[in-house]
């Protein structure tokens, strides 16, 4: 299992660099090609389907908890009964996805009528009747993704991960040539969600021996599995707050236009949660062990810096570069119109660094049971959340509509979570701090001085834009190996430089 956690790891971040070099030639295609109104009208469609997600309630979760529990147990027979009700469960969840998502295509004039025209309008119902019957086969997939998961099948996850990264051009780019325009979006991740539940049942079926007992269901255990799931499904609102609800405002209030360039901005913005989640995900189910067998919080806070070092130190070295060369690479990227996602990026990212580096400790409280502050919270700022980020759209446009995210990030996930983690869970969060908060040291030294460069010689070429990205690399990557790294750091490293 170290080896798949290993591999999945390496594998997880190829997949990044494929899926941002992928995505950094695929979006200026589109919206070329598509039209930068049409390409925001699938961002803005896609933000009111990605609501539907909510009805998992956070089950999936869940799953991973119950299995572990059952495992370390040995109760083979519970297990079967597990995966037999999370079947039913889903498939329930699907078909009341197709009935929510049924009703919003046919009341899609009374929801954007205000700002899309009559033909827009009409190309939004196609989209979302497509996401629709996309989001119902993603519901029956997520039951094997959660047992190819809690199995820790690393390497075979990011590889379909990483084939399915260079799939959707393939299929999507000649569609588009073929006139079928912004529906090729859609069309392609419809037919590849299809052929990769496919894949993943066949694996888990075939590779992990997953059976079914249908037989003398214990339907009471939805109790049990509802109770612990339901705070997480409140987390699951504020994460759709915070990712998809300014898309929605903004096209209620300011049109397709403004979206798009804040959709590319969110595009960057989500990069960075990859890189963090990338990490934090192949130790789920490592620390769902460690609590069930009764580790102390020493162990747990051991492993929340070792794997909070390696994300920050990983997540400012890409903002940094990003603050120092960002600016050049939208205007390249996107086009000039959309230049302020450059700033928007660099607003919402700084306070996201807090939790992104703490992911590890998210999952924690989840094996703790220890999860309902934390929903508690999320929910009073994701009010918070929407209330900014309207007023702020209507005054202040892009820049106001990123605010409310801003608030809930530093105010929840920063002040609040950090004392919860400290006061009521007993984890050292002076000692974590101590530890991670030293890669502040060459992120600052690498980028503040190259910043104060800019004003005498800007990034306008791509020779500029190269020469001050090597030397960033070369500056920052000096500090942390010869001052930052630690012993288990370089053993890490070393690891990978011998194979």
């Amino acid at each position: 299992m170290g080896n798949q956690r290993k591999l999945g790891a390496v594998l997880s971040y190829l997949n990044i660099i494929a899926k941002n070099l992928v995505t950094f030639l695929y979006t200026p295609f589109l919206l070329r090609f598509v039209g930068q109104a049409n390409y925001g009208l699938f961002q803005m469609t896609n933000s009111v389907m990605v609501s539907l997600s909510l009805l998992s309630m956070g089950f999936s979760s869940a799953y991973v908890k119950f299995y572990i529990t059952y495992k370390v147990e040995e109760n083979y027979r519970q297990l079967r009964k597990l995966n037999a009700l999370y079947l039913i469960l889903f498939g329930c969840i699907s078909v009341i996805a197709l009935i929510i998502g049924t009703i919003l295509v046919l009341n899609t004039g009374a929801i954007f009528g205000r700002s899309l025209s009559a033909s827009e309008i009409q190309l939004t119902k196609y989209l979302m009747a497509i996401m629709v019957l996309d989001v119902a086969i993603t519901f029956i997939s997520s039951v094997f993704d959660s047992n190819i998961t809690v199995n820790e099948q690393f390497i075979f996850q990011q590889s379909r991960q990483l084939m399915q990264t260079f799939l959707v051009p393939m299929i999507c780019i000649p569609l588009v040539f073929m006139g079928v325009g912004v529906l090729s979006i859609e069309i392609t991740q419809i037919s590849v969600t299809t052929l990769f539940l496919i894949l993943n049942i066949n694996y888990c079926i075939r590779k992990l021996n997953m059976h079914f007992d249908f037989t003398n269901i214990d339907f009471s255990l939805l109790k049990d599995l509802g109770i612990f799931s339901f705070f997480i499904f409140l987390n699951q609102i504020v994460d759709l707050v915070n990712n998809n609800v300014p898309n929605f405002i903004l096209g209620m209030f300011q049109g397709a236009k403004m979206v798009a360039t804040f959709a590319i901005a969110v595009q960057v913005k989500n990069m960075f949660f990859m890189l963090s989640t990338s990490l934090s995900n192949v130790f789920v189910p490592r620390v769902n062990k460690l609590v069930n067998l009764e580790k102390g919080t020493d162990v747990l806070t051991d492993l929340m810096i070792k794997v909070g070092r390696i994300q920050m130190a990983l997540l400012f070295f890409v903002l940094g570069g990003f603050i120092v060369v960002g600016k050049f690479f939208v205007q390249l990227w996107a086009g000039s119109e959309n230049i302020e996602a450059y700033y928007l990026v660099i607003i919402m990212v700084l306070p996201s660094i807090i939790p992104l580096c703490q992911n590890v400790g998210i999952e924690i409280q989840r094996a703790m049971n220890k999860h309902i502050f934390r929903s508690i919270v999320y929910v009073i700022f994701a009010v918070v959340n929407i209330v900014i980020t309207i007023v702020g759209s209507i005054y202040f446009g892009l820049i106001g509509a990123s605010m409310g995210y801003v608030v809930t990030i530093l105010c929840a996930n920063g002040i609040s979570m950090n004392w919860y983690y400290s006061k009521k869970m007993g984890l050292e969060i002076k000692r974590y701090w101590g530890e991670t908060s030293k890669m502040l040291v060459p992120f600052a030294i690498s980028t503040i001085p190259l910043i104060l460069i800019q004003n005498n010689v800007s990034v306008n070429s791509i020779s500029r834009f190269i020469v001050f990205g090597l030397i960033y690399s070369c500056i920052y990557i000096a500090i942390y190996l010869k001052f930052i790294m630690n012993g288990a750091e370089k053993r890490i490293l070393m690891g990978f430089v011998k194979r």
